[in-house]
């Protein structure tokens, strides 16, 4: 026998969409050591365990772009709710909260409120939060945003007010911080109390490490109603200045902005 035609997985008669637009297509998929092997006509290979997929869709794991699960994967790290909808991979620290970085002693006003632990459990830095996801892995990836409200509620004794200069160099610190310890960008929620009084100058000032790693901009916009056009102008103003790509839980879409935009 030809061991490398040997394998853990054989998935058999499966349609594949592989996600990279190609059409759909008929093949088996090879598995060994928890990577795929081979993909096509495999019926010269053998495996310890073969599934039968006629009439069903192989395809890669699915991203959920917007998710509140910062603290979910560790309080429930089978993330049954997830893997079970073909999930595989989460993103976490939209709206503008996030689990880091916090002060241990610090109140929560909702929403942060809704991914709070015990104060010991907190996690001061992004770097610590990121650390205890690889030493404490869930069954999905987790990629992270440092959230904007988050921030405001640490450093700013009233959040019924805009960032002064000196709260402003702060937060920014907290998303240099971030970024270097491997968030993927930084959100906000201005729909939300604790980010409401915050100006389109202040986000933007903020936001400004974004532009050199390239990170997001995703928000949970001002407004979604009769001031929603408003809310996209100050959308497209923030990300165009951070010359980042944005991503908006209304509109749901991603983009790039131009570069008479970010001019």
């Amino acid at each position: 026998m030809n061991e490398d035609k040997h394998v853990d997985l054989i998935v058999r008669n499966g349609t594949i969409i592989d996600g990279t637009k190609a059409p759909r297509y008929e093949a088996d998929v090879a598995v060994k050591d928890g990577r795929i092997a081979a993909i096509g006509d495999l019926a010269g290979y053998t495996a310890k365990q073969v599934l039968d997929a006629k009439g069903c869709v192989v395809a890669p794991g699915f991203i959920d772009a917007h998710t509140h699960d910062d603290m979910a994967v560790f309080s429930q790290p089978g993330m049954d709710f997830k893997i079970s909808q073909g999930v595989t991979t989460v993103i976490a620290g939209n709206c503008g909260i996030s689990a880091a970085p916090l002060r241990q002693d610090m109140d929560l006003p909702m929403p942060l409120g809704l991914l709070d632990a015990p104060g010991e459990s907190r996690f001061t830095s992004f770097a610590a939060y990121l650390d205890a996801v690889r030493a404490r892995p869930s069954s999905v990836n987790v990629a992270a945003l440092v959230g904007h409200s988050t921030l405001r509620c640490v450093v700013m004794p009233e959040l019924d007010r805009p960032a002064n200069d000196d709260e402003i160099a702060q937060m920014r610190a907290m998303v240099e911080e971030a970024m270097q310890a491997g968030a993927i960008g930084m959100s906000t929620g201005t729909f939300y109390p604790p980010a409401a009084a915050a100006t389109t100058e202040e986000i933007i000032a903020v936001a400004q490490p974004l532009s050199a790693r390239n990170g997001l901009y995703v928000t949970h916009m001002r407004d979604e109603a009769a001031n929603v056009m408003d809310s996209l102008e100050e959308t497209f103003a923030s990300a165009a200045s951070s010359a980042c790509p944005w991503w908006s839980r209304t509109t749901r879409c991603r983009t790039r902005p131009t570069s008479a935009a970010a001019g």
